[in-house]
């Protein structure tokens, strides 16, 4: 499939990492999505119900990222593309991760994975 919906530069708040000094404190994710989606039907029919809920899946980032102390951004990615799928329906699914501040004199750190039904 051709067709994708995607969000990009979704900045959720979240309990992240690996070293003492990151317990206890928030840290900002940045989340970039991609969806496998036909298009076509929400094109011709200007129908929100034809489409696919982009809402949803940033509101599946925050609570994913949010829920719970992730040691990991691979771990995020993983539960995200997985409600996704499981939600929304997609065919499949790309989910970037990325982790501004993570290595000093880098501007990020990210993670990017593909998942499909």
């Amino acid at each position: 499939m051709a067709d994708q919906i995607r969000l990009r530069g979704l900045k959720v708040p979240a309990p992240i990492g690996v070293y003492d000094h990151e317990k206890g404190i928030l840290q900002t994710l940045i989340f970039h999505l991609a969806a496998d989606f036909d298009v076509a039907p929400a094109g011709r029919s200007d129908a929100l119900a034809d489409t696919l809920d982009y809402d949803r899946m940033a509101a599946i980032c925050r609570e994913v990222a949010g829920a719970r102390h992730h040691a990991l951004i691979e771990a995020v990615a993983e539960q995200v593309a997985a409600r996704i799928l499981a939600e929304l329906g997609v065919a499949a699914v790309e989910v970037e991760v990325l982790k501004p501040g993570a290595v000093p004199d880098a501007e990020t750190v990210s993670v990017c994975i593909r998942r499909a039904r």
